[in-house]
């Protein structure tokens, strides 16, 4: 394999992407004619057609989609080993992608600790996404991910921020207007506010059973809306300690069927390669050491 292959395949790459010649030869500096070219090349080599080629777009052939998905995943690992071979031993320095939970830990407790990260360590570039997609860090360009839930792929590196509480909560005028014991069956005749999830599982002592709350309930997609709405009294919702324990506290709400609060794990998770870049080790040690300080400064301010 030779310069001329390489450089092929490192076209042919830009150019799938891109689904573009044009788009290709901005992004890469080049010119489109030696994008083609180089392509071109590549093809006559592998004696086969990766792109359908028209005067209006550009699309992978089947080979072509299987050939890219592979020099994709083997370029990625090349530039992962060139980094973990050249890191800097005095300063950090590089691109982090971090894909986190939202809402209030996210912009409240995950993002004060990343732009404390950004200012200590100037040289390191941050891209910080929040989104509740559950994305396969072995496929994408994701460093860390923090996520609730329980780990399924052992292959990953994970560590435990904490248990994060989810209660079920009423005002006191709800229950002025229901005055009668709740039980998870009786839920399906009272007013109840859910956001993405409509189907509430209630699990003690062996016994599960699961609610479908969608064909009665006030659906909101916001946590804070959805406190401000059980604040009003319009029905029990179900959301995390960070945003109602201060309010138990206070006796703002009133917690619901406390035997059924849910505790679920909280984790930073990096596939193994990843892990071993020094900027992103020093990043997950910096969010484990500050999370918790963090995360119950806003639990005792929730209001």
């Amino acid at each position: 394999m030779n310069n001329i292959y390489w450089r092929g395949v490192y076209a042919f790459i830009h150019v799938a992407e891109e689904r573009s010649f044009t788009r290709a030869a901005e992004k890469l500096g080049a010119s489109k004619s030696n994008l083609s070219q180089q392509v071109h090349e590549l093809e006559t080599h592998l004696k086969a057609q990766l792109l359908h080629r028209t005067t209006r777009q550009i699309r992978l052939t089947e080979i072509g989609q299987t050939y890219y998905t592979r020099c994709k995943a083997a370029f990625k690992d090349l530039m992962l080993a060139d980094e973990l071979a050249t890191q800097e031993t005095s300063s950090l320095q590089g691109v982090i992608r971090i894909n986190s939970v939202g809402g209030i830990l996210g912009e409240e407790v995950i993002a004060p600790i990343i732009i404390a990260f950004q200012m200590a360590h100037p040289d390191v570039q941050i891209h910080l996404d929040f989104s509740s997609t559950h994305v396969d860090l072995l496929g994408t360009q994701y460093d860390i991910v923090v996520r609730m839930g329980t780990l399924l792929d052992s292959s990953l590196i994970a560590r435990t921020l904490r248990t994060v509480t989810t209660r079920f909560v009423a005002s006191p005028s709800f229950f002025d207007k229901y005055p009668d014991a709740i039980t998870p069956t009786k839920l399906r005749a009272l007013p109840v506010i859910y956001g993405s999830i409509s189907q509430w599982n209630f699990s003690t002592k062996g016994n599960k059973q699961m609610i479908d709350v969608s064909h009665h309930g006030l659906k909101l997609t916001n946590g804070r809306v959805m406190k401000q709405a059980a604040l009003c009294g319009l029905g029990i919702a179900r959301l995390m300690d960070l945003y109602v324990d201060a309010d138990i506290q206070s006796g703002k709400l009133i917690e619901v069927l406390p035997e059924y609060a849910e505790q679920t794990p909280l984790s930073l998770i990096s596939p193994p390669a990843q892990y071993q870049l020094k900027r992103v080790k020093t990043l997950i040690d910096w969010i484990h050491d500050k999370f918790n300080t963090h995360y119950e400064s806003k639990l005792a301010s929730s209001s």
